[in-house]
């Protein structure tokens, strides 16, 4: 095993269970063919207690209780496995995306404490809305390695000529993003784990990670 990849995996251990969770989940559902976004409910201790992952466009058996409908997004998923006599007001919900709407509301109906996120919503960016400023990724490489899966997910799904205008808008407002994701293999990743398939690429998501770094805090 290279240096960089022994980087790869100090850095995945330093990185807390939830967020190290959700980007699993957020794999599952990239590997799965679906949207690649996954959540995690921790309780006060930061325990996760509760996980899901987007299945709005997945059918046949799977795990989360929305599964195949407009709701199955990965945070709502996950709070649907709560249990309505939780106490959520010291719990946190953790995504690798910024929450849309409906999924920001669900966290506030059900009384969630904390909301943390790795990156900015991909289509909000896309549109125009939002600029993501309250992500949480710990480390900037997490936020690239979630939006990066967010991009290939679509990408993959998309069957209109060329690159989906997000992808394309992506490269103006968050290159480093897009050049992770072009230098990974095409299609569907294969590999049996996110750890898998990120160890071999860390040394080119570092060095886009110190680049976006360097550009955003200028």
């Amino acid at each position: 095993m290279s240096d960089g990849e022994h980087g790869f995996d100090t850095e995945w251990r330093a990185a807390p269970e939830p967020l190290r969770r959700a980007l699993g989940l957020a794999y599952e559902a990239l590997a799965a063919g679906g949207l690649a976004v996954g959540a995690v409910l921790t309780d006060a201790g930061g325990k996760p207690v509760a996980e899901g992952r987007n299945e709005a466009y997945e059918h046949g058996p799977g795990t989360g209780p929305l599964r195949g409908t407009p709701l199955a997004h990965a945070e709502m998923n996950a709070l649907a496995a709560a249990r309505t006599g939780w106490d959520l007001t010291t719990a946190t919900l953790w995504s690798t995306q910024e929450p849309c709407s409906m999924c920001a509301a669900a966290a506030g109906f059900t009384g969630v404490g904390q909301v943390r996120y790795l990156a900015p919503d991909p289509w909000a960016l896309s549109s125009g809305n939002g600029a993501g400023s309250a992500a949480d990724p710990g480390s900037p490489h997490w936020l690239l390695v979630a939006n990066t899966m967010f991009l290939r997910s679509v990408a993959v799904a998309s069957d209109g000529p060329g690159e989906p205008r997000i992808l394309t808008h992506h490269r103006a407002v968050e290159p480093e993003t897009t050049a992770f994701h072009d230098s990974l293999p095409p299609g569907l990743p294969t590999a049996a784990s996110p750890e898998d398939w990120l160890r071999p690429h860390w040394a080119r998501l570092a060095e886009l990670s110190t680049a976006r770094e360097l550009r955003t805090h200028r």
